[in-house]
């Protein structure tokens, strides 16, 4: 036991896989041959084998995990050249697009300005008619709405207030008889 406490004390964090394969390794061998009884020799040569075994499968993870390292480390690179790339080229295409738009703006009179200024201003004006029209459409409805609701209101008190009347008068009425008698 004491051998174990040794060796997953000096297989720490710091320690490579393969370090700490073969301390576990031989830890295992070495519990096994005192468990099947070996003398010291057994022992350490059951030490032995599980170091060797432990740092062979120690030293395969440790490759894997390099090379799942070195993958990653390729698709960050790959990754920031394509990000490069692409502010390249939004750089390239807002340099052309400035480039057109000066091009064109050469080629634009004064008058075609001024036509399109007055066009604009006659689209706007008649933007405004339109929304003044629907907005007078959604007034009346709103108001037409509220009517109906007030003459349904009204009604419906009225038709209560009726039977209310009629209820007290029978009530009225029949007090009245009781009373002749």
């Amino acid at each position: 036991m004491s051998i174990l406490a040794f060796q997953w004390g000096c297989a720490g964090p710091a320690a490579s896989k393969t370090v700490k394969g073969a301390g576990t390794g031989a830890a295992i061998g070495a519990v096994g041959g005192l468990i099947t009884g070996q003398d010291m020799g057994g022992v350490a040569a059951a030490a032995a084998a599980g170091g060797a075994v432990g740092a062979a499968i120690g030293a395969v993870q440790e490759g894997k995990e390099r090379k799942r390292q070195d993958t990653l480390a390729q698709q960050r690179a790959y990754n920031q050249a394509i990000a490069m790339q692409k502010r390249a080229i939004e750089k390239e295409k807002v340099a052309l697009q400035e480039e057109l738009e000066i091009a064109e703006g050469f080629r634009i009179s004064d008058a075609e300005l001024e036509e399109m200024a007055s066009r604009a201003e006659t689209a706007e004006e008649r933007l405004k008619v339109l929304q003044a029209r629907r907005q007078d459409a959604i007034d009346k409805k709103k108001a037409l709405d509220e009517m109906v609701q007030r003459e349904k209101d009204a009604l419906a008190e009225i038709d209560r207030l009726e039977k209310e009347l009629a209820a007290l008068e029978a009530q009225n009425n029949a007090l009245a008889e009781q009373t002749k008698l």
